[in-house]
């Protein structure tokens, strides 16, 4: 059916805790607009500076936080598999910039493969990615080198415990992304339309919760 989709996104629990942040941070960003408009208007234009500083930083604040639970998602629409993610593959905000690097928030990408193309489906952790990723997995291995041997501590901690959505096509090629807090129920249906689509995927995950949902899917299959 054209038009027809699965998509898996991040879960609902933590958009619902997202749109609460971002609704206070726009909050305070417009009450600071407001302060600083009022004392720059006063004469108290030191004052006025400090708010609209304020507001900029909540800005930037709700932007990363909208980036980070609603920029991202996979999904399988007429025969073809999109994931779109941060540009950097990982994370919701610049890796190369300067100090303040973590405040700029990422573009993202969208990626398309066509379902019939797919020989590999991994999920896990970057560890368990790499020991069963083919050849192919050395693009995967370059992407992940500026986090592993980052100075900042965090990014290191980050990147070792999230989950990796990662495919690979029969032409060697392979796609990633972080999918960190999303529903494993939604990312294993996606994986069911991809196994409707191309019988022949090959599909591996790590964590205990996705081989639950993984053994249901295939129960479903061999019931039909």
């Amino acid at each position: 059916m054209a038009g027809y989709q699965i998509k898996a996104c991040a879960d609902s629990r933590i958009r619902g805790r997202a749109l609460v942040v971002i609704a206070v941070f726009a909050a305070f960003a417009l009450f600071c607009i407001a302060m600083a408009i009022y004392d720059i208007t006063m004469g108290r234009t030191a004052f006025g500076v400090m708010f609209a500083a304020a507001a900029l930083i909540f800005i930037v604040l709700l932007l990363l936080r909208v980036n980070s639970v609603f920029g991202t998602y996979i999904k399988v629409r007429d025969g073809d598999l999109y994931l779109k993610s941060w540009v950097n593959d990982f994370l919701p905000y610049d890796i190369n910039g300067g100090f303040f690097s973590d405040m700029i928030p990422s573009k993202t990408k969208l990626t398309e493969i066509p379902a019939e193309e797919i020989s590999l489906v991994l999920i896990g952790t970057k560890d368990y990615i790499k020991r069963n990723a083919t050849i192919a997995g050395k693009r995967l291995a370059k992407a992940l080198y500026p986090y592993e041997h980052s100075r900042k501590k965090t990014k290191k901690e980050l990147i070792s415990g999230i989950d990796i959505f990662y495919v690979e096509t029969y032409d060697g090629e392979c796609s990633f992304m972080c999918i960190y807090g999303y529903d494993p129920e939604k990312v294993v249906e996606v994986i069911g339309e991809l196994y409707d689509l191309n019988p022949d995927i090959e599909v591996s995950v790590s964590s205990r919760e996705y081989k639950r949902h993984i053994r249901a899917l295939q129960r479903r299959i061999e019931e039909r």
